[in-house]
């Protein structure tokens, strides 16, 4: 008997905090401050070969499919070394807008992704600026701002982020009205 009310206790907790992690990760925002002015990544055709198995007309769902790519081939390092498979949030946002746009060209869409820098917000609260305040100073201009992708659909801005969605396996994507 005791061991059952464990078990429904430890049950209980667990959808409690999966609730609480869906609750929170629905509600992150990416707001763009400037773009990266970058070149795009020149792709390998390794990655050129993968990507053409990427087929959609459907603008979100190459964007997602190219996300899904760019977490595979990825993994999260304080350096970008794309080649090697490391890469920081800079180095995550080229990767995926390359891949984006390539998958796009292929596809024949008519948009263009772009790696830009700003801030992660959740429930209104600014976590980029956050964590100035509460990391430890060495750590603090690691996390001075973030870089994700931007794809201008004309009557809607897309803002996705393949680093987020690799660190906590959850699509992160944006949709907002044009103004």
């Amino acid at each position: 008997m005791r061991r059952r009310k464990l078990i429904k206790s430890i049950v209980c907790v667990i959808l409690f905090l999966a609730i609480v992690c869906v609750v929170f990760i629905s509600q992150i925002q990416l707001e763009k401050e400037r773009y990266r002015p970058t070149q795009e990544y020149a792709l390998t055709s390794d990655i050129k070969d993968r990507i053409c198995q990427i087929t959609s007309d459907n603008p979100i769902e190459v964007i997602k499919a190219s996300n899904d790519l760019c977490c595979d081939l990825l993994s999260f390092s304080a350096k970008n070394d794309i080649p090697n498979g490391k890469a920081n949030c800079v180095g995550y946002a080229q990767l995926s807008s390359a891949i984006i746009n390539y998958a796009f060209n292929l596809n024949e869409i008519p948009y263009k992704a772009r790696p830009v820098v700003g801030q992660v917000c959740c429930f209104g609260i600014n976590l980029t600026a956050l964590s100035q305040k509460i990391l430890p100073k060495k750590h603090r201009s690691f996390f001075k701002d973030h870089d994700f992708v931007e794809v201008d659909l004309g009557n809607k801005i897309i803002y996705t982020d393949s680093s987020l969605q690799d660190l906590i396996g959850w699509k992160v994507i944006e949709i907002k009205e044009s103004a």
